[in-house]
């Protein structure tokens, strides 16, 4: 028998989704939900999120700007949050996890630490990493720290209460700009995301990823998506995925 359920969860998010009410363009500056301060910063900055309105199992964790660099998603997510009526948002969301480095405009916090190799995982390295410069530049040859194995970075141990004390069903990460839903799982949620999203489905990046965010969860038996935009500006990622985003943020159905 063929099973149906993801195609169903896809139409039904669908649904929802187009009847639901937008906030009129012309007040969506501002934010209809309070956040709500889980940490700071290096530079003692506070790190915010934004409560999910429905109570459910279900509940999950959409978090985006652990980049400094990484500023599309950012502001999508953003747009997307104050777009759509408030009392509809079935996620918590975090929009910066590195606000230092969205402020410094380095892919680091302000210690220099690229916080999606700096979570406590069995296969951290203190040997450090690289990226690429741009999108243009084919070797990863900047090189950038992972932090301390004894301390961590104020940002990781926010991030990692915060988890345990709202306790989300899985976490999406948004990051940029490779263009792919990366998820190990090939969970539901990861289809829904490809389609949705009209990016490919892959299993992995194609490279290493020691002490990252997504090693982490799997350690903790969280299932983790990385939700990988295209490169392109802040303007034409809200343009292209707004009302995707926002079906993210509503999203009702299975995730594992």
């Amino acid at each position: 028998m063929q099973d149906n359920s993801k195609d169903d969860s896809l139409s039904s998010t669908k649904a929802s989704s187009s009847l639901t009410a937008r906030i009129p363009r012309s007040q969506r500056a501002q934010f209809l939900i309070q956040p709500q301060p889980f940490g700071h910063s290096v530079f003692n900055a506070p790190l915010l999120f934004f409560p999910a309105q429905i109570p459910s199992p279900q509940k999950g964790l959409i978090i985006a700007g652990t980049h400094g660099d990484e500023t599309g998603s950012v502001a999508a997510l953003s747009a997307a949050l104050r777009s759509m009526q408030p009392e509809h948002l079935r996620h918590d969301v975090v929009l910066s996890l590195n606000p230092d480095g969205h402020q410094l405009g380095t892919r680091a916090n302000a210690n220099q630490v690229d916080l999606n190799r700096a979570f406590p995982t069995k296969n951290w390295s203190e040997n450090g990493t690289t990226y690429r410069w741009t999108s243009k530049n084919a070797q990863r040859d900047v090189h950038v720290a992972t932090g301390q194995k004894t301390t961590l970075e104020p940002e990781i141990s926010a991030i990692i209460s915060l988890i345990k004390t709202r306790n989300p069903n899985f976490v999406v990460s948004l990051h940029e700009p490779l263009a792919c839903v990366d998820d190990p799982e090939n969970s539901p949620l990861g289809h829904w995301l490809s389609t949705y999203f009209q990016l490919p489905l892959v299993p992995d990046i194609g490279y290493d990823t020691p002490g990252s965010f997504g090693s982490w969860c799997q350690e903790q038996a969280l299932p983790c998506i990385t939700l990988e935009l295209p490169n392109s500006s802040p303007d034409q990622l809200t343009i292209n995925y707004l009302e995707s985003l926002i079906s993210l943020l509503q999203y009702s159905g299975k995730a594992a």
